[in-house]
């Protein structure tokens, strides 16, 4: 269900750390738990910076997450729930956010070329200097409830 070559490095620089299968259940099974307990138990999910090209997250339960600068090119995140997560900066050029739960995610300058937003739930995402370019599957309604600025590219 995971990629197993994803890294918490810059896919830019040279050194990288590898974050196996097994740690990224762990963070998402430690954020579930978070999740359920109102920040009882577990912990929430720090993928800052992580490196999860092409990663299978379907339907996941990344609400409330850290993905800043996060590297999900090609990344599939389809039913995935990003409600309130921190996704700015992050490259999702190419990934399948299909019915994805983006409500209040703050998307400032993330990368969105040809990602796939049909049927996403973007209501007060911030996508202010978000590249857009080519994305498929976003409508007018989608964007009217989104934040936008002259910096979004369409």
């Amino acid at each position: 269900m995971y990629n197993t070559r994803m890294s918490n490095a810059d896919p830019k620089t040279s050194k990288e750390n590898t974050l196996t299968t097994p740690e990224l259940k762990k963070i998402l099974l430690d954020h579930k738990d978070w999740l359920k307990t109102a920040g009882r138990d577990g912990k929430p999910a720090n993928l800052k910076d992580c490196h999860l090209k092409g990663v299978v997250l379907l339907g996941a339960d990344l609400s409330n997450a850290d993905l800043e600068g996060a590297y999900l090119y090609g990344a599939y995140l389809k039913n995935a729930n990003l409600e309130n997560s921190n996704l700015q900066g992050a490259n999702l050029r190419g990934a399948n956010l299909r019915w994805a739960n983006l409500k209040n995610a703050d998307l400032k300058k993330a990368n969105l070329t040809r990602a796939d937003l049909m049927q996403a739930e973007i209501k007060n995402a911030r996508l202010e200097g978000a590249n857009l370019k080519m994305a498929e599957g976003l409508t007018s309604e989608q964007l009217a409830e989104a934040y936008t600025d002259s910096k979004t590219t369409l």
